[in-house]
Formats: C-alpha cells, sequence, structure tokens
C-alpha cells in the first residue's frame, strides 16, 4: 500500500490542515512507498504544533494558527519538504553499491 496519510490530529485547524495537505499532497502526484503521519499536539497554552512524519523522521513541523491562509501556505511548504525528503531517500537508496 502506497501513498497513506494518516490523520491524528484534534483540533479544527489542524483538520482544515489535513484537508490542505492531502488535496496539494494528491495535486502533486505524490506517492510515498510508507505511510506519512500528520500528528498534532498540545503546546503551551492555547497553542498546537503540527507535525508531518515518515517512518520516525520527522520531515517538517510548524505551530498551528486557524488562519486559513497560513494553513494553505503551510499545507504548501509541507508538501515541498515531504518532496524533498522522499526524493533524498531515492537518492540514497540509488548510491548505495553492494559487493
Amino acid at each position: 500500500m502506497r501513498g497513506i496519510i494518516s490523520d491524528n490530529t484534534k483540533t479544527k485547524a489542524g483538520k482544515d490542515f489535513y484537508d490542505l495537505y492531502y488535496s496539494e499532497y494528491m495535486d502533486k502526484k505524490i506517492n510515498a512507498s510508507q505511510i506519512i503521519s500528520l500528528v498534532e499536539e498540545f503546546s503551551f497554552a492555547r497553542n498546537t504544533k503540527i507535525s508531518i512524519t515518515l517512518a520516525t523522521e520527522v520531515i517538517y513541523e510548524f505551530m498551528a494558527r486557524p488562519d486559513e491562509e497560513y494553513l494553505s501556505e503551510m499545507a504548501k511548504r509541507s508538501v515541498y519538504a515531504t518532496y524533498v525528503y522522499l526524493k533524498d531517500l531515492e537518492k540514497q537508496s540509488k548510491s548505495f553499491i553492494q559487493y
């Protein structure tokens, strides 16, 4: 199974971000071989932190705000960071030579 994104958000802003991230991810036709997790954690006071992880590696994280424009921009940045991370993994797997 490829291209799965798990939703571990807790707030409306987190759910909105997940929807924006998922649509951006599908528009770019990214197909990760591992599960990508969007995790929302409670932070200082009433803030939450959203992290995008692949396996155990944190790809991108930021403090969430319930502003639609901000979440849209963070979704674009997060998808780009995901794309770059997956391309780096692909390069690494090709550069290993077995003897």
